[in-house]
């Protein structure tokens, strides 16, 4: 009992390092310089040429890529204090394992916000492009599915 005890303790602090290395990842974007207005407006733009977009389209898909970046750096703010957080946890002779379910249930449910909000900008941007444009998507997408968990257009 005491081993399963003990097994329970490293897998839930494992778990809460991965859910604090996620926030903290945020702050970068996986880019080592970080995520920053440029790289929004590239990948945009990348996007629009592929799509062949109106400027109705473009514009409104650069809208939607800053609404979701806004609202993806608000919800990164407060990394700093979850690294804290998770420093004071592991410092702690034992670990409530209350304290690291809270810690998980929060950050889903911050990612889960993020992504209904994305979610329904995304299909509000679907409803706008045409047949040919849809296509293209899918097609981009089918031409991606085999090789591995990759998100996004490339």
């Amino acid at each position: 009992m005491k081993k399963k005890n003990v097994l329970i303790a490293i897998v839930v602090t494992l778990s809460a390092l991965f859910l604090i290395g996620g926030v903290a990842a945020c702050k970068r974007g996986f880019h080592h310089g970080g995520f920053d207005e440029f790289d929004l407006s590239a990948a945009t733009d990348r996007i629009a040429s592929r799509l062949d977009l109106t400027e109705s389209q473009k514009a409104d898909l650069e809208k939607i890529a800053q609404e979701i970046a806004e609202k993806a750096k608000t919800m990164c703010a407060d990394r700093e204090t979850c690294r804290l957080e998770l420093a004071d946890l592991v410092r702690q002779e034992s670990i409530d394992e209350k304290v690291v379910d809270q810690m998980i249930t929060d950050k889903m449910a911050k990612m889960r916000e993020l992504a209904n909000f994305s979610a329904e900008q995304l299909i509000a941007f679907h409803a706008t492009l045409t047949p040919e444009q849809r296509e293209e998507i899918a097609t981009r997408i089918e031409e991606h599915s085999s090789g591995g968990c990759r998100i996004g257009m490339r």
